[in-house]
């Protein structure tokens, strides 16, 4: 698992090099338009555009979510 959980470091909110391709409850999973070296291409925003998570796969980032939203 690529899966890395992050501080909740505040984001613009990815209005310019990311898309969101999944929202839930305000949270957000984007895609990365030009993925770098060193960067994962997926990040879980939370309601408040908080960096949550990045991780190599959208699953990855949907399973996160799903054991958030549970507790």
């Amino acid at each position: 698992m690529s899966l890395e959980k992050l501080t909740g470091t505040r984001t613009l909110g990815g209005h310019f090099r990311w898309e969101t391709t999944y929202e839930e409850k305000d949270w957000k999973i984007q895609h990365h338009k030009t993925t770098k070296a060193g960067l994962k291409p997926y990040r879980l925003l939370d309601p408040h555009n908080h960096l949550m998570a990045a991780a190599d796969t959208e699953d990855e980032i949907k399973e996160y979510l799903n054991e958030i939203m549970i507790h």
